[in-house]
């Protein structure tokens, strides 16, 4: 039988406990270590260097539960303590119901989402639960997805929280649920102070405007959709250990090949030449050993010639949205490299690669578009792009000018084999 630990931040009286763990019975063998008092906006603190008090509590129809005078952290971490000493060990942690969103910034304050945490950093898969409303009643839609979060669960990984917001709103009225990011800083709520009185501070949330064009889970609770967000546990990362260590200090350009995939060009007149461009395109990047960045429009298919294997140097952000800077990833990516000059190709020129375009220059990027290794569907769209382009300041050339251009900086053997290359 499953195993499932469950906690919270609200206190083991809270409704939404309650909610949960009589809609885990029938799916699991259940545990409960909850803070005897509410114990919200503690986050990760822990009761250090202090004993613990810890009492046995009865709850109907769960394997066993416990009061803990601490945090939701710490109700995992003796939960945990207390379940080895019998001998098991849970195959889920579930934090929640919480009464009262944790989306946004409210991922850092929160003990719900701290109690997941701490579950994922023991290397159990944890889910973290909540309801739009302090008084919040309406568990069961929520409560229903519960066999299908516990398979997202295991398909992201024990390192990977699951956090879960839910409408304050009758199931029926509830739209469905959606995949979305976590709002960062500047969207939601802004958590400040504000003096209440001489010497006196009380902490509030002052809206913060979302971002245009992205769906966020402060976003699409507000559309009465459930908003299901991956969050990650990692305190690496990865781009900034590479750019401090200086692994791409000497980059001054950066190659970006937009949506050149398969089901892309197909509906493209020329297709054959302009795919022949794009390959010649990314093979003399590579040979200059300049980073290059692949766009991918999802669900359009395989990028075209085997171009991504061309290249060691080389990322991939998959957009779901005609604009690539909408991709998870696509500012990490770009924020690898130093290079302030950026080459661009690919297709829709007035689509997906003006929008690329003008993210670069947005940002301060000197931006070139090879208008021989761009095209639209509609060639009178793909004139009327190029046009804007060039009124936005980026810099219109041919794709044997500027690689020449670049490869007359290189080394004499470099710029042979590019000559070859364009050939």
């Amino acid at each position: 039988m499953t195993k499932v630990l469950i906690t919270n931040d609200d206190g083991i009286d809270s409704s939404g406990l309650k909610a949960l763990a009589e809609a885990l019975k029938p799916l699991a063998d259940v545990y409960v270590v909850a803070p005897a008092e509410e114990q919200s906006g503690k986050s990760q603190s822990i009761t250090f260097l202090h004993p613990l008090k810890v009492e046995k509590r009865d709850m109907k129809g769960v394997a066993a539960a416990y009061a803990a005078h601490g945090t939701p952290a710490d109700c995992i971490k003796v939960g945990l303590c207390i379940l080895e000493r019998e001998g098991i060990r849970p195959d889920y942690v579930i934090s929640g119901i919480n009464l009262g969103y944790n989306t946004g910034l409210a991922v850092y304050y929160s003990g719900t989402l701290a109690a997941a945490r701490e579950g994922a950093l023991n290397g159990i898969r944890s889910i973290a639960l909540s309801v739009g409303s302090h008084m919040a009643k309406e568990f069961d839609y929520i409560l229903g997805m519960l066999p299908m979060l516990m398979e997202m669960s295991d398909k992201v990984g024990s390192d990977v929280i699951i956090s879960v917001n839910a409408p304050e709103v009758p199931a029926g009225e509830i739209k469905g649920y959606k995949i979305v990011d976590t709002a960062p800083a500047g969207c939601g709520l802004n958590f400040v102070f504000e003096e209440v009185g001489e010497g006196l501070y009380q902490m509030t949330g002052r809206p913060a405007p979302g971002r245009i064009g992205v769906e966020y889970d402060i976003d699409v609770v507000e559309d009465n959709y459930v908003a299901v967000s991956p969050v990650p546990t990692s305190i690496s990362d990865k781009v900034s250990l590479a750019r401090l260590q200086g692994a791409y200090a000497k980059d001054e350009i950066l190659s970006v090949i937009v949506d050149a995939q398969e089901d892309v060009l197909d509906e493209i007149e020329g297709r054959d030449k302009l795919a022949k461009k794009i390959e010649t395109f990314v093979h003399a990047s590579a040979r200059m050993d300049l980073p290059i960045l692949f766009t991918k429009a999802y669900g359009k298919g395989d990028l075209i010639g085997g171009i991504f294997d061309m290249t060691t140097r080389c990322e991939i952000a998959e957009h779901m949205k005609t604009d690539p800077w909408t991709a998870n990833d696509m500012s990490s990516h770009t924020a690898m490299v130093d290079a302030k000059k950026v080459i661009i190709a690919g297709a829709e020129t007035h689509l997906s690669l003006m929008q690329t375009a003008l993210g670069f220059l947005e940002k301060g990027y000197e931006v070139t578009v090879l208008e021989d290794c761009t095209a639209a569907f509609d060639s009178e769209e793909h004139k009327k792009a190029i046009k804007e382009l060039k009124d936005a300041g980026a810099e219109i050339a041919g794709l044997k000018r500027k690689m020449m251009e670049i490869a007359d900086t290189k080394e004499l053997y470099v710029r042979e084999s590019i000559e070859r290359i364009l050939k």
